[in-house]
């Protein structure tokens, strides 16, 4: 037992206003009630009062100048209240009785407070006893002892910071041993105020607490303080309040605040842990450096190494257990590959606990030591007992985190396909976690990917232009007709001389109409009926009121006779309509199958007819194993597809109100490019100038000639196939041997040069000619 006057953090302001004096007249006339109560044959409270009357005796009663001289009574205190106590680490002391400081106590109690020891401010509640005020202490006695209101107890918690962890206690504070007086009248208390509501804040209780004068009490005895381990039940509080406060705890604060509770979990010396939330996108967890920087499994090279490559850290994320290595004798799971490599980390003693949340695996919690200390039972049963928060709190950061993700894409992206959507949330992961730690305007990451393989089709409306642009004008026709006859009519019954502008007008929109610029003019044409001709009608009928009522069925017949002033373009849009639906339906088909063999990239575009852009390599999809042999299976398939289209829509000819036709055209770009994603256009785009070339090609290769002729390329029933390099002509002569047999395309086919397009020289091509026969004429 050591005698010493230390101070406690109590959250206690004396400012002199406090009376206290110590004395064991409390203390004595206790146990005097005690002999009194319980009968004489008690011997310890027999002899501690007569030890305590003669000391009294001796010295007079205790004071603060003479407390050596009752060091056995404080002995024997202690007794009477421990007994013999079987932790030897006990945390006693005796105290002032106003508790701000203690006078008497054991080593240890001594050794705890000294230094790096710091009180620990309660998280908020909405209850009296959870509202810190100074001064609670003492007004929490004052209710008890005389207004008969039971025992308040609110928990004072301190923490001991050591060198890698901090351990946290309570202090349970006796006021037996303390006489209260007062030297006036007691206040009369209004507790209404907190007696009808359910959540109390410092506001409602701050006018009880004016009534009371602190200075009019009296204060006289010893209080007894006592620390007592509650590290688990902090911990255990932290992690629940983390749970339910998570969207306040944002960025860097909330980094600081689980990294601090983690490191509690585990107070034991050379032991470190890691928790790591896991969402998965693309079969592939998301790697945050600052979540994972203690990781060992999900370290950088230690994760690439043997995820990305599909070793056993891919197998353990789809099929997680509790991992174990160098932990007692007994605990320790089967060697594999994945402990071997652990073990070169330089762990000496490692286990990973999966967390799981209503069967979702939700991520790991690890605990290892890389300085020789083992893992025990006891330790990993201590550990464990966190379990189900911690898969709680992994549960809501991956359901919060996907939350913002989802916000992000939605806002700076589009639509996402399955195979690229892991990178757009890799990117937007790594920019929310530059908003959330307030790094100054940061920016989303290009997002790229890099040697992916091209795979380019269209199929195309033959004469499109063309038959859209007399579709245009047999309909303008159809108006300026009905116009013509309007202006004969009314020169019938009035004079138009006065009209001789609109006249005019009417004779220049004729002329554009069967001219052959009609493209140019469109807009003035239909700005002619728009404006012209209603303003027109308008003086019409301001200047002729006798022809009110045949200019007005002009008028409805003009703005509502959509099927007779539109029947030629309608029946054009609606062909081209049901083209492009079986055109697209099929290209998703392939899609699809495409996807089964490799998660790939595929975007359609909408022109008169419908090409697309397939992208595949290990990039797109790192943890699916990428062989050079998908490309031929995956040209193949292509070829097929095109030569379906190409057989159903020549079917289709017969049913649609123009028989329109298509060619078929596909592109070969043997070497891999690089693309990246074009916010402005949210749409992937060649990167580099080298891979320029392949875009420029793509956008005029179906104008293209053949060499030294005027024969275009691209023909009715067949595919033309554009090359490059001999190598690729060698290995598409394969594939359509494989097509011929499947009795899509005709066995014989041309090999062809190109002419020079702009910019772009040496193209070959082979054209086939697809089988156009029943056999391949699916009903579309």
């Amino acid at each position: 037992m050591l005698q010493e006057v230390v101070n406690i953090d109590n959250d206690i302001q004396q400012n002199g206003m406090f009376q206290e004096r110590l004395s064991l007249w409390p203390f004595l006339n206790y146990v005097e009630r005690t002999i009194a109560h319980e009968g004489t044959d008690m011997l310890l409270p027999k002899l501690a009062e007569a030890h305590i009357r003669s000391s009294i005796a001796a010295n007079g009663d205790l004071q603060q100048d003479n407390v050596a001289a009752f060091a056995p009574v404080f002995e024997m205190i202690y007794h009477l209240a421990k007994g013999v106590p079987t932790d030897k680490k006990v945390k006693w002391a005796l105290g002032y009785p106003i508790p701000d400081r203690v006078f008497f106590g054991t080593e240890d109690f001594y050794e705890l407070v000294r230094t790096d020891f710091d009180r620990v401010t309660t998280e908020q509640g909405h209850r009296v006893f959870n509202i810190e005020f100074l001064n609670k202490q003492i007004f929490l006695l004052l209710l008890e002892r005389f207004y008969d209101m039971p025992p308040l107890g609110a928990k004072r918690r301190y923490v001991k910071r050591e060198s890698t962890f901090s351990k946290y206690y309570e202090l349970l504070i006796d006021f037996t041993f303390v006489d209260v007086q007062t030297t006036a009248d007691l206040p009369i208390l209004d507790l209404s105020s907190i007696k009808e509501k359910e959540n109390i804040e410092y506001s409602d209780i701050e006018p009880i607490l004016d009534l009371f004068d602190l200075s009019k009490f009296t204060f006289s005895g010893f209080s007894i303080l006592t620390f007592v381990d509650c590290h688990q039940e902090y911990v255990t509080e932290s992690l629940q309040s983390l749970i339910n406060n998570l969207n306040i705890f944002k960025g860097q604060d909330g980094l600081i605040k689980i990294n601090e509770i983690l490191t509690n979990i585990a107070y034991f010396q050379g032991i470190k842990t890691s928790f790591y939330p896991i969402l998965k996108l693309n079969d592939a967890p998301i790697l945050s450096p600052d979540l994972a920087k203690d990781s060992l499994l999900l370290a950088d090279d230690f994760f690439y190494q043997h995820y990305i490559n599909q070793g056993e850290l891919y197998q353990y994320l789809e099929k997680p257990h509790i991992l174990s290595y160098g932990v007692e004798d007994g605990l320790e799971t089967a060697s594999t590959n994945l402990i071997k490599s652990l073990v070169k980390t330089g762990v000496s003693s490692y286990v990973c606990f999966p967390l799981v949340h209503n069967d979702t695996f939700v991520g790991i919690f690890e605990v290892y030591s890389k300085t020789g200390v083992q893992l025990t039972r006891n330790m990993l049963i201590q550990i464990q007992t966190f379990y189900p928060l911690l898969a709680q709190l992994a549960n809501e950061i991956v359901s919060g985190f996907r939350n913002e993700l989802n916000n992000i894409i939605l806002h700076r992206y589009t639509a996402l396909q399955p195979a690229v959507e892991w990178k757009f949330n890799q990117v937007a992961a790594q920019y929310l976690g530059e908003v959330l730690y307030n790094y100054q305007q940061p920016e989303l990451e290009k997002i790229a990917f890099k040697e992916v393989y091209p795979f380019y089709a269209a199929v195309d409306v033959k004469d499109s232009s063309y038959l859209r642009n007399k579709s245009y004008r047999e309909d303008i026709q159809v108006r300026m007709n009905y116009i013509r006859n309007l202006m004969e009519e009314a020169q019938r019954t009035t004079q138009l001389e006065e009209e001789e502008g609109f006249v005019k007008r009417f004779d220049e929109v004729y002329e554009w109409s069967t001219g052959n610029n009609l493209d140019h003019y469109l807009l003035d044409i239909l700005a002619f009926f728009q404006e012209d001709v209603p303003q027109f009608l308008d003086r019409m009928e301001g200047k002729y009121p006798e022809a009110h009522s045949f200019l007005r069925n002009c008028r409805k017949n003009l703005q509502y006779s959509y099927k007779e002033f539109n029947s030629s373009n309608e029946s054009f849009e609606q062909s081209l309509k049901k083209l492009n639906q079986l055109i697209v339906k099929n290209m998703q088909e392939f899609n699809a199958e495409i996807q089964q063999i490799f998660p790939s990239y595929f975007e359609t575009f909408r022109t008169d007819g419908v090409e697309y852009d397939l992208y595949v390599g290990q990039s797109i999809s790192p943890v699916t194993p990428f062989d050079l042999r998908i490309l031929k299976q995956i040209r193949v398939l292509q070829i097929i597809n095109i030569a379906k289209i190409g057989a159903m829509t020549h079917a289709l000819r017969s049913k649609l109100p123009i028989p329109l036709q298509t060619t078929q055209l596909i592109f070969i770009h043997p070497n891999p490019i690089d693309i990246s994603f074009r916010e402005d256009e949210r749409r992937f785009d060649v990167e580099g100038s080298y891979n320029i070339r392949y875009q420029i090609i793509k956008k005029r290769i179906d104008k293209a000639h053949l060499k030294d002729s005027t024969e275009r390329l691209v023909q009715p029933g067949t595919i033309a196939i554009v090359y490059s390099r001999n190598q690729v002509a060698r290995e598409l002569r394969t594939c359509l041997q494989e097509v011929i047999k499947l009795n899509y395309i005709e066995p014989e086919y041309e090999e062809l040069e190109l002419e020079n397009l702009q910019g772009v020289s040496d193209l070959k091509a082979i054209r086939v000619k697809i089988k156009l026969n029943e056999t391949n004429t699916i009903n579309p």
